[in-house]
């Protein structure tokens, strides 16, 4: 097991609390911008594809997300560093859904198929309180879902619907990774037909 990655691990009950909105007035203060420093810190620190807040014990609605040539995520295109304050998901009517192989720092050594739709809205506030919605397709779609998801108290275990999906990592790049990456050329492709 990994210690000391100033992570909260699976079993902390701050990872299974809703977390609070921040108030718009608080957005751009200096602890909020100290807190956002220290996710982006710590995911790039531990190869994270993105971070909530309360990951690292901090019970505010906060996520980032970031994937530049991620050696635990090789699958996923390039993502450049965005944050989002307050975020929300919106399900586009009747989107597609995909399995996807998910890990997290929370969860270590863990992998797991878990369903997640192809296209979602996502309405959030930049660093600066501008409020944004942002159509999310594909790949990334998958990222945001994941790290909102912390942010209402919910891991990707809670969200495995068959339990033999459950392995190691070690075990998911020795038995099925090439399978894997041959069902997100499809995942893609359906993605790319949603515009």
């Amino acid at each position: 097991m990994i210690k000391d990655l100033n992570i909260a691990q699976i079993g902390h009950p701050i990872l299974r609390n809703k977390t609070k909105d921040i108030p718009i007035n608080d957005i751009k203060s200096d602890n909020t911008h100290k807190i956002i420093e220290k996710m982006i810190k710590t995911m790039r620190k531990h190869n994270g594809a993105g971070l909530a807040a309360n990951q690292i014990y901090e019970p505010i609605r906060i996520c980032i997300i970031e994937v530049l040539d991620n050696p635990r995520y090789k699958h996923l295109n390039t993502i450049p560093l965005k944050i989002l304050i307050n975020p929300k998901v919106i399900i586009k009517k009747d989107t597609a859904t995909f399995n996807s192989y998910e890990g997290c720092l929370s969860v270590p050594n863990l992998r797991g198929k878990v369903r997640r739709y192809n296209s979602i809205n996502v309405t959030y506030y930049t660093m600066d309180a501008k409020k944004i919605t942002e159509n999310i397709k594909g790949l990334e779609s998958i990222v945001y879902q994941h790290e909102i998801d912390h942010l209402d108290g919910y891991l990707f275990t809670d969200k495995v619907e068959d339990n033999s999906t459950l392995v190691t990592y070690e075990n998911y790049q020795k038995y099925y990774e090439e399978e894997y990456k041959k069902e997100l050329e499809n995942f893609n492709s359906i993605a790319e037909n949603l515009s």
